[in-house]
């Protein structure tokens, strides 16, 4: 299956993006492909979180990625906000 998110770059803004932050889209993107099916992600899209899937998320950095200190990733607000298009497209 095509990538939706890809397949409408018609502007390329896909080529601005930095290493780190196409890293951390495609990262994302992995995880919720292969740890929520697709029977969760409605009830994911409306906050009904896991519990069994937060320490893998946290693992990935995906809580406070873009603060800096506190044992987060401290990524830029960019990447962070590719990592939560990621979560809420599916």
């Amino acid at each position: 299956m095509a990538d939706l998110l890809r397949d409408l770059d018609f502007f390329h803004l896909d080529d601005l993006l930095t290493d780190e932050e196409k890293m951390a889209r495609d990262t994302t993107k992995r995880f919720v492909d292969r740890e929520i099916p697709a029977s969760d992600r409605a009830a994911f899209c409306e906050g009904d979180v896991p519990m069994q899937l937060v320490p893998q998320m946290a693992e990935l950095g995906i809580f406070g990625a873009n603060l800096k200190g506190y044992g987060c990733a401290g990524m830029n607000n960019v990447a962070y906000g590719l990592i939560m298009q990621e979560l809420e497209a599916r």
